[in-house]
């Protein structure tokens, strides 16, 4: 098999790669606090492959008047125990269960500043600005939220939840975060954006597919030529 065959099928299989991260970015157009995957195309001597950064930007924040909603304005990320150790959202719909513990919506406990789940037992509780929990008005605990050093070093594990993959000592405190009670930030995917990109795409796919087609005929005229020279 040559080459040139080789790296057209490695460059069409990176544009497939691009195209599901579109798809995938679409379909979390409305997932509270996700953050866009932005594809692109890495290519030296030897091969051609599908990359992928996350675009970490604000999303919008949309009030819901909901006293266990907050939204994280500018960086940081909650941190939320899940029994494969700590990860970290920016999905800040939540609420109590039966214990009443402070979870998210899939049920993993929320962590507080001391890095400690929330037991807010059963009387009125809310989230105030700045992540205050409060219980029938008096201050309970203060929501854990951390920034990093390397974000890159941030993996995506589904759920709205990042796994960080970087050095303990690269996960940091943020001393004065910029929290808003009753409010949620909406996924940063611009679907419009998106369905440029994802049209961009597909041209791109189909141009790569086309050279590829027409390689594959060129080969089986070779391979006729050579069997009948066998004959």
């Amino acid at each position: 098999m040559s080459d040139q065959f080789i790296d057209t099928y490695s460059a069409l299989e990176a544009r497939m790669k691009i195209i599901d991260v579109i798809a995938n970015n679409l379909a979390n157009a409305n997932t509270t606090g996700f953050k866009r995957d932005f594809g692109h195309i890495l290519q030296d001597q030897t091969r051609v492959e599908a990359g992928t950064k996350v675009d970490f930007s604000t999303g919008d924040l949309i009030s819901t008047g909901n006293d266990l909603d907050v939204a994280i304005n500018g960086q940081g990320f909650f941190a939320i125990q899940t029994p494969n150790g700590v990860r970290y959202t920016r999905s800040g719909s939540f609420s109590l269960n039966a214990g009443g513990e402070l979870v998210t919506k899939d049920g993993m406990p929320v962590l507080n500043s001391s890095g400690s789940t929330i037991n807010a037992g059963h009387g009125k509780v809310a989230i105030q600005d700045g992540g205050i929990v409060t219980v029938d008005g008096n201050e309970a605990a203060t929501l854990k939220i951390v920034n990093f050093k390397e974000p890159q070093k941030l993996q995506k594990e589904g759920l709205s939840r990042m796994i960080w993959t970087g050095a303990p000592d690269g996960v940091q405190d943020v001393p004065d975060p910029h929290l808003k009670s009753g409010t949620l930030e909406r996924s940063n995917v611009n679907a419009i954006d998106e369905m440029v990109h994802l049209m961009s795409a597909y041209r791109e796919f189909e141009a790569v597919q086309k050279t590829l087609r027409t390689l594959m005929s060129d080969m089986n005229s070779k391979l006729v030529q050579e069997l009948g020279k066998l004959s």
